[in-house]
């Protein structure tokens, strides 16, 4: 049996905290990393330790650290990074080999799978790629026996002074035999979600991957970390797979007889497949568990949304990046604008808390005009809320092999970035600059606009919810 400690560091460079589960921006408010506790659920079942400290969470610094690796009894580390981390998971591997000059340390997720030769610093360190838990479980079981590292799928190390990358691990076509995600490791109390209210919320995953082939695509972490290695041998995306209706419900009524209120699905897509999702509602409609998801447009019709709203449904994420046809299409998001209407509309009528998602500067043929359309259309369809944001082109989608062709990085190449403020790129049309005044402009005028503050401010039902959603409020608009 082996102790595993899984870590998200301090903050030690900069002076916010990458989000890692998405992957893209950095943390507005706490979220459960359920793709590392599949992991750890997996190492547990097979009778290993197994340990989780969030430092940002527990408002621990670099000494706070410093401290717990001298005092610390773990035989291995990891570490789940992803691009706007990777700088800081390496300052963390030199404090962890300043003091524990053998120790294994793991790293997996989007960042390391794109780039492994970047975290691997020496022979005592180990990257895990795509889909991680059998790669981890393997590569743990290897660390106590005299299992051999070249036999494990999905591993890049160096032996001997030689880089060696391992066959890529064929995608988990069957969810359901995943444990549940070991949410023990959580102090659950600290975690909350703006979107609801107070009481006890987690998130959960119930598939990997989507069908569609949008060009800036980042998806949540682990199914972005599953397309990378999953191209590095094929040019396609891996096929979309799901955990069964049952499997989920039955996932629901756990967390429901845990005491859990509220759920958030970070599926990319929940809503795709429409028999699947009528058949989780009917089974999780009597839990009195509130939930919310992401979301296309086109998915949305309005039994589909009736019976979401029936299930106890309280928001939607609906992704719509512009309102430009030409740039939808250029972007390859096989989406008709009109169907942004009628999915908003069907929303609204069933007063579910309706938020889109837009990306500035997703396309070569964006400019002002074409921002200035779709901040005119969000202002007709009054979405409860928006989350703007720039399409910086993330290592690993076609949007950064467009961008490195085309000479739009300013800076030549990607470098990390608060993707709701900052771009890395000007485009043809519009430069650097006017993305990153655009977006600001955006933000300040939807969420200081005085009805989008009356009308959540006569939603918040408790002095804590008060407190945490001006928090969350304080680091988008002014941070």
């Amino acid at each position: 049996m082996m102790k595993v400690t899984f870590i998200d560091p301090p903050v030690l460079i900069g002076n916010r905290n990458p989000e890692r589960v998405f992957g893209c921006t950095y943390s507005l408010y706490p979220i459960p990393n359920i793709f590392l506790l599949l992991v750890c659920a997996v190492l547990k079942e097979h009778s290993h330790d197994v340990y989780y400290k969030n430092f940002p969470l527990e408002k621990c610094d670099v000494s706070d650290f410093i401290e717990y690796l001298s005092k610390d009894d773990s035989d291995i580390y990891a570490i789940n990074s992803v691009n706007l981390a990777k700088e800081n998971d390496i300052e963390t591997h030199k404090l962890i080999r300043a003091i524990k000059e053998k120790i294994p340390v793991v790293f997996f997720g989007p960042a390391p799978t794109y780039e492994p030769k970047y975290f691997l610093k020496d022979a005592n360190t180990f990257v895990v790629r795509g889909e991680p838990e059998y790669t981890f479980l393997e590569l743990v079981n290897s660390f106590s026996t005299t299992n051999n590292l070249e036999d494990i799928k999905g591993l890049s190390y160096y032996l001997d002074n030689k880089y060696i990358c391992n066959e890529g691990r064929k995608i988990n076509t069957n969810l359901d035999n995943l444990p549940l995600p070991a949410r023990e490791l959580l102090d659950t109390i600290k975690y909350f979600n703006p979107k609801f209210g107070d009481g006890k919320w987690t998130a959960m995953l119930t598939s990997r991957g989507c069908p569609y082939q949008c060009t800036y695509c980042v998806p949540n972490s682990l199914s972005f970390a599953r397309e990378i290695d999953y191209k590095n041998r094929d040019k396609n995306k891996p096929k979309y797979v799901t955990r069964s209706a049952e499997n989920v419900v039955k996932e629901f009524k756990l967390l429901s007889e845990k005491g859990f209120k509220y759920v958030s699905i970070l599926d990319d897509e929940f809503m795709i497949d429409k028999e699947r999702v009528m058949e989780i509602c009917n089974g999780i409609k009597n839990l009195k568990i509130e939930w919310g998801c992401l979301a296309r447009p086109d998915s949305l019709d309005e039994e589909l949304v009736r019976s979401v709203k029936e299930a106890g449904c309280k928001y939607i994420d609906i992704g719509v990046e512009s309102y430009d046809q030409d740039i939808l299409d250029d972007i390859n998001k096989s989406l008709r604008v009109e169907t942004i209407e009628k999915a908003i509309a069907l929303t609204k009528k069933y007063k579910i808390f309706t938020k889109i998602n837009i990306l500035f500067g997703s396309s070569k043929l964006e400019d002002k005009s074409s921002i200035k359309h779709t901040m005119d259309k969000i202002g007709e369809l009054k979405p409860d809320s928006v989350m703007f944001g720039i399409c910086n082109p993330f290592p690993g989608t076609e949007h950064y092999d467009i961008a490195k062709e085309n000479n739009w990085f300013v800076n030549g190449d990607y470098y990390p970035v608060d993707v709701q403020k900052e771009s890395t790129i000007s485009l043809p049309n519009i430069s650097k600059s006017d993305l990153e005044k655009s977006v600001r402009k955006a933000n300040l005028g939807f969420f200081l606009n005085p009805i989008f503050v009356i009308k959540n401010l006569t939603k918040i039902k408790s002095p804590n919810e008060l407190i945490n959603k001006l928090g969350v409020f304080k680091k988008k608009i002014f941070k």
